[in-house]
């Protein structure tokens, strides 16, 4: 077992297993799938990005126990372990993007203004953000709630907040005699 840490380095690690046996795969931290970064135990492993990028990795405890941390494509930052893919990578972009939690959370676009919701996004989000692999915020829509690689202009991930129900108002009642 290798002790580097860092996505790249566990999924370096994960494809020199090529004939081993298949409960070694499912314990060995690698890069999920569909993440940045995913290959299989045949592939070739990714190279160090050039600026922090996120991404998850996991491995399998039992059949009913996943672990996943937040990752970083570009350095050897590893975020807790997580029983949950999502709240691992929300660790990983309070490492790359920290500022992503203040940004504005977006309904999804439909239909015929798709263009100029792009625009307003554009504007109500930070010059060069997408440019730099940076989140989109959007409210969840079943079946889009769980957070998506590489959905975002630029090849950042979609992150999926729950729209909070609005609180019921509290009013007095008088009662009148």
């Amino acid at each position: 077992m290798s002790n580097d840490t860092g996505a790249i380095a566990r999924q370096r690690h994960y494809t020199s297993l090529r004939n081993a046996d298949r409960e070694v795969l499912r314990g060995t931290w690698s890069i999920g799938f569909g993440d940045p970064g995913f290959t299989t135990q045949f592939g070739t492993p990714p190279e160090p990005g050039d600026h922090h990028s996120a991404t998850s990795i996991h491995k399998i405890v039992t059949d009913a126990l996943w672990l996943h941390r937040g990752a970083c494509l570009a350095c050897p930052w590893e975020g807790p372990d997580r029983r949950r893919r999502d709240s691992a990578i929300e660790d990983a972009h309070d490492h790359t993007h920290p500022e992503w939690r203040t940004l504005p959370i977006m309904d999804r676009a439909s239909g015929r203004g798709a263009r100029i919701w792009w625009q307003h996004v554009r504007a109500r989000y930070p010059q060069g953000w997408f440019d730099a692999g940076g989140p989109l915020r959007l409210y969840a829509e079943p079946p889009f709630d769980r957070h998506e690689a590489g959905a975002a202009p630029g090849g950042g991930f979609i992150l999926h907040t729950t729209r909070r129900k609005p609180k019921p108002s509290s009013a007095i009642q008088l009662i009148l005699e």
